[in-house]
């Protein structure tokens, strides 16, 4: 979760500066995110510093809203997406932003970060799909070394005995 705030510290820090360049010397630009996305900051904040216990209790809370409104399906999803929570799970965290994010009406920042939040549960879907391929690849390739190591020591064995048999 702390390469979702490095992300958006980025994403603050080039949007400053667009906005810069395109106003030319007008007063200290306007930071593209409001106090409304500082909330999601700490919330984000809040969850990683959360102990496991407190953290599945939180998950299971908002797992348990049946008619949940977009606020309460970007909770889910950001609690889905911390690494800590033994369930977390990128590529639900990214179809609740999808969902999430047509529910919210008219604030475009909110849009935004919503969007590219969800490109990024995308990306980390993917990287913990090939992670996973990885790990069986990896779990396959040493049975087979184990089973060529022991083929080896029979072979080994068995010239052993028959340089033995022969007077």
């Amino acid at each position: 979760m702390k390469t979702h705030l490095i992300f958006l510290a980025g994403l603050v820090c080039l949007a400053s500066c667009v906005h810069k360049g395109a106003e030319g010397s007008r007063a200290l630009p306007q930071p593209i995110f409001r106090s409304d996305m500082s909330i999601w900051v700490d919330y984000v904040n809040n969850l990683e510093a959360l102990g496991t216990k407190e953290l599945k209790s939180e998950y299971d809370r908002l797992r348990r809203i049946n008619d949940r409104g977009w606020d309460d399906e970007l909770r889910f999803s950001l609690a889905n997406s911390v690494q800590s929570l033994k369930a977390h799970n990128y590529q639900k965290a990214a179809e609740i932003i999808g969902h999430a994010s047509g529910k919210v009406q008219g604030n475009s920042d909110l849009k935004a970060w919503l969007r590219l939040y969800g490109q990024q549960m995308n990306t980390l879907a993917q990287l913990d799909k090939e992670l996973t391929e990885e790990k069986r690849q990896r779990t396959e390739l040493e049975k087979k070394l184990k089973a060529l190591s022991d083929i080896e020591r029979d072979i080994s064995e068995r010239s052993k005995n028959t340089d033995i048999a022969r007077p």
